[in-house]
This record gives structure tokens, C-alpha cells and sequence, in this order.
């Protein structure tokens, strides 16, 4: 008699499913320094990648701030035409205000020939030599 023929339909599956656990061979588990390299290499990739966005996200503030300086054409802002260098100065219109006076006399008093230029009274400008 045979095996299958004692258990009747039971014992054909049962052989079927002998059969199919005894041909194929276990799937190899990943070790734990695979697994360690794949990990430090999505860690990097992210860090890349968020390094990247937040260089992009401040070049873009910086570009953003130095046009927001720069002179425009703004609807605010009043414009004055520069006239050429080569150009005479233009008249002016207005009131012309009167030049100050001088706070100071416009003449310098100068040593006479052949003294030292120090007033009896005040000290010397440099110290003399030993």
C-alpha cells in the first residue's frame, strides 16, 4: 500500500506541500552592515537634499533683498533726470541766500624774518632735542 493511498486525499496534499517546502531553499536574510549602509545612504541623500533647498531658499532672499535696494522705477518715487557732465550748470531760479560771514579773520599773521615763530607764553610745538 501506499502513502497516499492510506491518508486518501489528505495525504496527496500533504505530499504536495512536503513538496513544495523541501524545493526551494530559505531567502537570505539581509545583514544588519547592508542594512546600516542602505540607511547612511538615505540619511545623506536627505541631508543633500534639504541642504540644497535651504541654499536655493536663501539665495533667493538675498536675490530678492539686493533688487528691493537697488533704485527703480517705482510709482512712489519721483525721478530726477541727471543732466550730462559736459553740460554748463543751469541757472538758478530761486532766491539766492547770502554767503555766510566769515568766523575767522582772512588774514593769517605770519612770523617775522628770522625769529622762531613762538609767542612768549605758549609752548612749543615739538619738544626740543636732548
Amino acid at each position: 500500500m501506499d502513502e497516499t493511498d492510506e491518508y486518501g486525499e489528505g495525504g496527496r496534499v500533504r505530499d504536495a506541500f512536503e513538496a513544495i517546502l523541501d524545493g526551494g531553499r530559505e531567502p537570505a536574510l539581509p545583514s544588519v552592515t547592508d542594512a546600516a549602509v542602505a540607511g547612511g545612504r538615505r540619511i545623506r541623500r536627505r541631508r543633500t537634499a534639504v541642504s540644497g533647498a535651504v541654499g536655493a531658499l536663501v539665495a533667493a532672499a538675498l536675490t530678492a533683498g539686493i533688487v528691493a535696494a537697488l533704485p527703480g522705477t517705482d510709482s512712489g518715487r519721483s525721478s530726477v533726470p541727471l543732466a550730462p557732465a559736459s553740460s554748463p550748470p543751469l541757472p538758478r531760479t530761486g532766491p539766492v541766500s547770502p554767503s555766510p560771514a566769515p568766523s575767522e579773520p582772512s588774514v593769517v599773521p605770519t612770523p617775522r624774518p628770522g625769529t622762531t615763530g613762538i609767542v612768549t607764553g605758549e609752548a612749543p610745538l615739538s619738544s626740543p632735542a636732548p
